[in-house]
Parts: C-alpha cells; structure tokens; sequence
C-alpha cells in the first residue's frame, strides 16, 4: 500500500512541470498544424530549453543531477507533446 502511494505523489510531482511544458508544446503543435514547420520548432526549441534551463539553474549542483534532471524533463516533455497533440488534432476538430 505504501508503495502504491509513493507512486501515486511521485506522479503528482511531475504535473506542475508538465503543465508549464504544455504551453510551448501547444504553441508548437498549433503552428505544426498550421504548415509552419520552421516557428514550431523554434517554439518547442525555445519554450522546452528555457525551462529546462531555470529547472537546471535552480534545482541541480552536480553533472549528475543535470542529467536526471534533463531526463526528467524529456518524459515531461513526452507528455506535455501527447496532450498539446491530443488537444490540436483530436479535439479541435
């Protein structure tokens, strides 16, 4: 049981993130629909790599940290692409 809810915080833990993801990940897919290829990526480039680097500048001290921290990130950022692909292709229609 106590496993189960360690499950369920670690997860609650990550939307905050996915959240602040979603905003660029939607700008993104919203111009990718669009045909606009070139602003989408600078879109997904810019919006993901700033946070990633405030997340890096404020949460991590060792080279270690950094990469669990950007691996993290890459999930949230999966998640984020899903649902902002989720609402642009699926739902909007």
């Amino acid at each position: 049981m106590e496993a189960m809810l360690d499950i369920g915080v670690g997860i609650l833990r990550l939307i905050p993130l996915i959240l602040a993801f979603y905003i660029p990940a939607l700008f993104g897919m919203a111009t990718w629909s669009e045909g606009d290829r070139i602003r989408a990526i600078l879109w997904f480039a810019i919006g993901f790599g700033a946070i990633v680097a405030v997340q890096i500048l404020f949460s991590s001290v060792s080279a270690v940290q950094m990469a669990g921290v950007i691996a993290l990130s890459l999930v949230q950022i999966a998640a984020a692409l899903s649902l902002a692909a989720l609402t642009v292709y699926k739902l909007a229609d």
